[in-house]
């Protein structure tokens, strides 16, 4: 530890250049809402146990000598013709023809936007890794299979279209919060959403999932009775369903422990359901984090020791395909025939 702290601590070219971010993330802390919620779960906790040593980092930590990589957006780019059918792209100066991370937001499929998670797009692209995150159809405009239909025809445009904003579109991770992670988990393991568009599962390097609810039944639930029709096949709707279908790409499960909406024991147990039937799945729980300041943007994805960042950049460099073979497979059709 002290080794690790010797090394952060050490002076750069211009040590009394302190940096603010360290700052601005105790800030964040303190004024943090707690989140709301049933479930029968201790209720996130306005200040994260990391709080102090927070403080005492805020007061030592210098900027590092080197010049980041500048970061571009480009936005609102239409996948498909309906206007929610749109992202952004985040790159850099470090993206050549690097891995994509493509980012579906949460909000139980009725609310959420794309635009909230471009500041933790600017840590990957920064990193050389091109980042994405899109908007999909809502209820109760469209109910299910609405949403995985929407990521499928995200990733069919994302890989053809990424090289062009420095990325390698046959090298593309999905990732996802809550809902949004609930339906690009579907589109990985069912192999009959990117089907329309020419593509199966391959297509995918990887999946980072985020407070996912796994499991459930909709016909108990007030707020998604409407949204699942009762004439869908249940099983099909939840990814839990589909742990042990073959050639699945790995997964990277994350899940605060204090989520008041869902359980992290539904993460636990679709890692175990996957690992069994062969596939590959790491379930990491977060001690200090609730359903949603596992992915609020002014927090632990900015300040070192950067654990989040760490370990999704670790689980995409685990699993790309500069690794191994780029990924099979032509490029994807402008649209499904």
């Amino acid at each position: 530890m002290l080794a690790i702290l010797t090394d952060h601590f050490s002076l750069t070219k211009n040590p009394c250049c302190l940096s603010s971010s360290p700052f601005m993330a105790i800030v964040a802390q303190l004024v943090r809402a707690p989140a709301c919620g049933a479930g029968g779960r201790r209720f996130e906790s306005g200040l994260s146990p990391h709080f102090f040593l927070l403080i005492f980092l805020s007061f030592f930590t210098f900027k590092a000598s080197g010049v980041e990589p500048k970061v571009f957006e480009k936005l609102n780019l239409s996948y498909g013709e309906h206007p929610r059918q749109v992202l952004d792209f985040v790159t850099s100066d470090a993206c050549h023809s690097g891995p994509v991370v493509l980012f579906f937001h949460g909000g139980s499929w009725r609310w959420g936007q794309k635009d909230y998670h471009r500041e933790i797009g600017k840590q990957f692209a920064k990193k050389g890794v091109l980042f994405a995150t899109a908007n999909y159809r809502l209820y109760p405009e469209v109910r299910f299979p609405a949403f995985p239909q929407d990521v499928a025809q995200a990733v069919a445009w994302v890989r053809k279209n990424a090289v062009t904003y420095g990325g390698d579109g046959k090298n593309l991770f999905l990732m996802g919060h809550s809902a949004g992670a609930h339906s690009a988990s579907l589109v990985a393991l069912d192999p009959s959403y990117l089907a329309v568009w020419k593509g199966d599962p391959n297509w995918i390097r990887g999946v980072i999932a985020m407070s996912v609810p796994y499991k459930f039944d909709p016909k108990k639930e007030f707020l998604y009775r409407d949204l699942f029709p009762s004439q869908v096949d249940h099983n099909s709707t939840m990814p839990a369903y589909f742990a042990a279908q073959k050639g699945a790409p790995p997964f990277f499960l994350m899940h605060g422990r204090f989520d008041p909406l869902i359980r992290y024991e539904l993460s636990e147990e679709f890692s175990k359901a996957m690992n069994g039937s062969g596939g590959f799945a790491e379930s990491k729980v977060y001690a200090s984090h609730g359903h949603f300041s596992l992915i609020r943007r002014t927090t632990s994805w900015h300040v070192w020791p950067k654990p989040l960042l760490t370990d999704v950049l670790g689980f995409v460099d685990r699993f790309s395909s500069s690794k191994d073979t780029p990924a099979s497979g032509d490029e994807s059709p402008a649209n499904p025939k």
